[in-house]
């Protein structure tokens, strides 16, 4: 009974409500965390899973206090983990956007009512947390539970968008404060004045990062050992609890306020389901960002995270999950805006494909970030070759906030496919000889689709196209005329058979003709209206356009009637013809000779094209000519210009980098059709070049097109080009080919052509002859065989195969026709100017050393000042001014290598040589009387500055190439440092340079070249005697004091400072660990060493 019951309720559900969403997902077991797959329905608040839809037992999952997350940080496999606090089910769907939609449904369930129809999938604008599982590298704090995360790696639950730590129990608790995305979000906290909605800002609590410091207050802000002090998910300010409230109100929105969209811009939803944002004052041209999370290894995923914290998360979108047209629709109704695609070459194309539909070129300029594979465009743009590295992202949006605008030709890719004869089928007659089954009906039934059209349609395309495809069927059919009459004198039977024939496609055609004929007298039937002149003169304006309207319907079908009539008095001919012929046939069979119809049968083929080029005449003086062309030359077609609208083209695709085709193409082709069977061998950029490689290596065995030029013909301009022996021919757009390969072969114009460009309306056609070339091309520059500059260009395919085809590396076989690649429209693409980049930083440091001097600073009172520096004075000076200048110098010689340097002292050392110009510019000429004591102390803070700022880049971790450098850089800090020192004997400048002093005093510039040489067994016993001294307090009982004096028992003072101010007490020591003292800042291996061993020899003693 108790069985029954429990049967009963576990069916209830499953077959009694609506399902939210189902489907197939992959459950992870505990044995050996296999996957298995499951049916998976999400009914009510309870998930639902059986091995197939038609089971009848299904396992439940209560969702009422269940959590769900993402279970790693770049999420290969696409899994998800529901959390209840009962068990815990990790599933696993097949791609991205599947996971996302469940993960999105299962949320939605959760916060709305069942039957409530809220789109679910925009849990962006819901305020609710986007978990992910990971692992920290310090002490982190849960914002729920405000107890720290478990295990040494403190793992748990962070909000992708705010940083919002919780434990796996604790994230169903966790109040629905994520980062603002509409101004519904932020309710009851908005600021309104007299100048309209202003935001506020939006604080998070605690798990600052290593080195914070108050905007207030300027002291430490954080805590390794508890949830303390706050930071803004906007500005990214941090401050003190205490200090937050001398903090402004409102947010001015940080670093990227240029590119933010505030969320009090977002406020009402359109007919169609759109959110609509109106255009902020504090942004004139917002940034709308693509990712593509399969891109560079799943790395788009990190890139997705990054940039929802940096922005607002309602303008990052995942190309993955519903495509490019949900942001273009939010961003539509500005003005300017701009857009960057993070992604491959195919992601830029698709977004460009989407903007064409919503006509948005004029509005938006698109800049690239690449995660791809090939990245040709970004790295044409400037952008480079591949970013991997999202911690690189501000100085990224920088960038693209001082990027210049180019213009992008985008070209079409048309196609035409020849129709296929099919040849008719031979059998054998009783006699043994082949005879050919003509199917005449077939022909009547084309000629009767393309007379149809011709009367019917207003393009003219259309009536050309038709009229050509007329012509070669009744070509045709007066050649199957023409070979039975050769056979008629042996078989009398099939020259009847052919008179029935024809005789049935002369009733077709009449009877299309009647109809049409009918028809026109409908129309052509004065109305009552047009009978009486006073009534019509009393009808208004709109009403004779209507007649006007009507008389020019009644030409048109005039025309048409002439067009059918011509066409039914050519086929007549010919079935007169054939009738006249078969007769004669049957009355002198022997006579019969095949140069005695093969005239008769001509001059109807050409009284029949007279015809239809004096129908498709009254169409206009330009499709006279056209059909001119065609009608003479039925069968060479081929060659006639493709700028006439003689053949109807599609368009295929948009070309944004290159078109290839033959040898390049089918390298293309065969890796996409490997990356769809086995899409993990192909998850990394490395692996799809290695690909690339092994299929260029059995190209170059197999050589498949190595008579391409036989295969194809090439036009450029209408001209027609003789190839020479190739394997493929590739045409350019860009100055990049396949990976980075500049297949034109330079840069510059010569004789006989121009520079390359892409913005010049211009292709270049380079001819591609085997896969050593294409190889020897990554690693040599050479000119390769340059074919042609154009601005179109055509290529037939010959024969009964299709031949291989790739735009912008996407492949697919293109059958026997004709392909045309003509100027399409052109796309605004945000470059990399790094001129300009380096003018504005010039100006900028310019800027900030005129800033310093304007910058009150200490100095004499009129007496002291206008007395002039002694000898030994300003000796003390120019020694000062030798050590700066050593300084100053090594450090340009660095920043040659390491661009870090030039960021980070670029203004101190122009400041300092600055001022040291001025002051020492006549110094051989200098006495003391000429050099004043004010000049001398703009000197001294000059260099005070630039020694302060040196020793802080110094005790940042660097990368050097060699130990020679870095040690070169702290002789001369330590040099400088001394020479500092020895100024402070002067009395009237020591209050100038104390602070200085105190600091050297307090830590020592790392390195240190001065070491003391001391026996072995001396250091031990001084390293005893000094731990015995801090051994009256157990370890763990230590505080920030104890832990100081230990470092300098180790030798390593100069990390007290760091140590004092993460407020590092011994039980804290006792945890740390390698990455741990990473995260300091420690970067030496062997102090990092040193320490973790001395901490092994605390603990051990203890």
């Amino acid at each position: 009974m108790v069985l029954d019951i429990m049967f009963e309720k576990n069916l209830a559900n499953p077959f009694t409500k609506k399902s939210v969403k189902e489907g197939i997902l992959l459950k992870q077991t505990s044995s050996f965390q296999r996957w298995k797959r499951r049916y998976f329905k999400l009914r009510g608040r309870t998930l639902y899973y059986a091995k197939d839809s038609k089971s009848l037992i299904f396992d439940e999952v209560d969702l009422s206090d269940a959590s769900v997350a993402e279970t790693s940080t770049k999420n290969i496999n696409n899994s998800f983990t529901v959390i209840t606090p009962f068990r815990k089910l990790i599933l696993c769907a097949e791609n991205r956007k599947e996971m996302e939609d469940w993960i999105g449904a299962i949320k939605s369930v959760q916060k709305w009512d069942l039957n409530e129809t809220t789109q679910f999938n925009m849990e962006h604008f819901s305020g609710m947390h986007n978990w992910y599982a990971c692992s920290h590298a310090r002490p982190t704090f849960c914002n729920v539970c405000r107890e720290a995360l478990s295990g040494v790696t403190s793992h748990g639950l962070s909000c992708e968008v705010c940083k919002f730590k919780a434990h796996k129990r604790c994230a169903v608790r966790a109040t629905n404060n994520c980062k603002w995305t509409t101004l519904a979000s932020v309710a009851n906290d908005i600021i309104e004045d007299e100048d309209g909605v202003r935001m506020p800002h939006q604080w998070l609590e605690g798990n600052l990062p290593v080195s914070a410091k108050c905007a207030v207050c300027d002291k430490t802000c954080g805590s390794v050992r508890k949830l303390q002090d706050w930071r803004c998910l906007w500005c990214k300010a941090i401050v003190h609890s205490s200090c937050k409230e001398h903090l402004g109100k409102m947010c001015p929105l940080g670093a990227c306020r240029v590119s933010i969209i505030p969320p009090t811009a977002l406020n009402s939803i359109d007919s169609d389901g759109f959110w609509k944002a109106t255009s902020p004052v504090s942004c004139a041209s917002p940034l709308l960002v693509f990712v593509n999370s399969k891109s560079g290894d799943n790395q788009g995923v990190k890139f997705l995270r990054k940039f929802k914290q940096f922005l607002n998360p309602a303008q990052v979108f995942d190309l993955m999950n519903g495509g490019p047209q949900l942001g273009l629709r939010l961003f539509q109704k500005f003005s300017t805006f701009r857009i960057l695609v993070c992604g491959g070459d195919g992601s830029v194309g698709w977004v460009l494909s989407e903007i064409d539909k919503l006509g948005l070129h004029k509005q938006c300029q698109l800049g690239v970030l690449p995660l791809g594979t090939g990245n040709d465009l970004a790295r044409v743009l400037g952008w480079g070759s591949l970013c991997d590295d999202d911690a690189q992202l501000l100085q990224i949006l920088e960038k693209l906030e001082r990027a210049t605008t180019k213009m992008l030709d985008r070209w079409s890719i048309l196609t035409y496919e020849s129709p296929k004869h099919s040849p008719p089928p031979v059998r054998e007659d009783e006699n043994g000889e082949p005879r050919i089954q003509m199917h005449i009906s077939q022909y009547a039934d084309s000629v009767a689709f393309h007379l149809a059209k011709i009367l019917e349609s207003d393009k003219h395309c259309d009536v050309i196209s038709s009229a050509k495809f007329l012509c070669l069927s009744v070509n045709d059919f007066v050649t199957e005329v023409g070979k039975a009459y050769e056979r008629a004198a042996e078989n009398r039977e099939e020259a009847d058979n052919m008179a029935k024939k024809c005789s049935m496609l002369n009733e077709k055609l009449d009877s299309l003709v009647r109809a049409l004929n009918e028809e026109s007298l409908a129309l052509l039937t004065p109305s009552p209206r047009n009978l009486h002149p006073d009534s019509a003169l009393k009808e208004n304006g709109k009403e004779l356009n209507e007649k006007d309207d009507v008389a020019k319907m009644f030409q048109s079908k005039e025309q048409l009637i002439l067009r059918a009539n011509s066409l039914k008095k050519a086929l007549k001919q010919i079935i007169e013809q054939a009738e006249k012929v078969v007769d004669e046939q049957n009355k002198q069979t022997e006579a019969f000779s095949n140069p005695a119809t093969s005239p008769s049968l001509k001059e109807s083929s050409e009284d029949f094209n007279k015809e239809l080029e004096r129908m498709a005449s009254r169409r206009g003086t330009v499709s006279s000519t056209t059909s001119s062309i065609i009608l003479d030359r039925p069968y060479s077609f081929s060659h006639l210009h493709f700028a006439d609208d003689s053949v109807q083209f599609l368009e295929r695709c948009t070309m944004n980098n290159y078109f290839g085709i033959g040898l390049d193409a089918k390298i293309s082709l065969e890796f996409n059709n490997k990356r769809d069977e086995h899409p993990k061998k192909c998850s990394s950029r490395t692996r799809n070049m290695m690909w690339y490689g092994v299929l260029g290596t059995k190209e170059l065995l197999q050589k498949t097109y190595k008579n391409l030029e036989q295969r194809v013909k090439l036009e450029c301009d209408g001209v027609a080009i003789s190839l020479p022996s190739l394997q493929g021919i590739a045409v350019l757009n860009i100055p990049s080919y396949a990976g980075g390969i500049n297949f034109w072969g330079g840069t510059k114009e010569d004789n006989n052509f121009g520079a390359p460009s892409f913005d010049d309306k211009k292709l270049e056609v380079v001819a591609v002859f085997g896969s050593i070339q294409m190889a020897m091309s990554r690693v040599i520059n050479l000119q390769h065989h340059r074919i042609a500059q154009c601005r179109a260009v055509k290529i037939t395919i010959l024969g009964e195969e299709g031949v291989p085809v790739q735009v912008d590396g996407e492949a697919w076989v293109q059958p026997p026709g004709v392909l045309m690649i003509q100027h399409k429209n052109r796309a605004q693409m945000l470059t990399r100017d790094r001129a300009f980049e380096s003018t504005l930083k010039s100006w900028e440091d310019k800027r900030k050393v005129e800033n310093y001097r304007a910058v009150p600073r200490p100095r004499l009172h009129s007496q002291q000042s206008m007395e002039y520096l002694t000898e030994e004075e300003l000796a003390h000076l120019q020694q000062l001014a030798g050590s700066a200048e050593n300084l100053i110098s090594r450090i340009r010689d660095a920043a040659k290598s390491h661009k870090a340097i030039e960021q980070e002292l670029a203004h101190a050392v122009n400041g300092s040589f600055g001022v040291l110009s001025d002051v020492f510019s006549n110094k051989l000429n200098n006495s003391p009387e000429l050099l004043s004591r004010n000049a001398a102390v703009d000197v001294v803070i000059s260099v005070k500055a630039l020694y302060t700022e040196s020793r802080a880049f110094m005790g940042i971790k660097q990368h050097w190439e060699t130990p020679q450098e870095e040690e070169g850089l702290l002789c001369a800090i330590n040099g400088l440092s001394q020479d500092l020192h020895k100024l402070s004997d002067i009395h009237w400048i020591t209050h100038i340079i104390k602070s200085a002093v105190e600091e050297n005093s307090d830590v020592s510039v790392k390195g240190s070249l001065k070491l003391r040489i001391i026996s072995k067994p001396k250091k031990e016993k001084e390293k005893c005697q000094k731990q015995k001294s801090n051994s009256s307090l157990t370890v763990d009982k230590w505080g920030t004091e104890e832990v100081a004096a230990w470092l300098e028992v180790l030798g390593l003072g100069e990390y007290k400072e760091i140590f004092i101010r993460h407020d590092i007490q011994g039980s804290e020591l006792v945890l740390l660990e390698r990455r741990d003292l990473k995260d300091l800042g420690i970067a030496k291996v062997g102090h990092m060493k040193r320490i973790l061993q001395g901490i092994k020899d605390i603990t051990s003693s203890v």
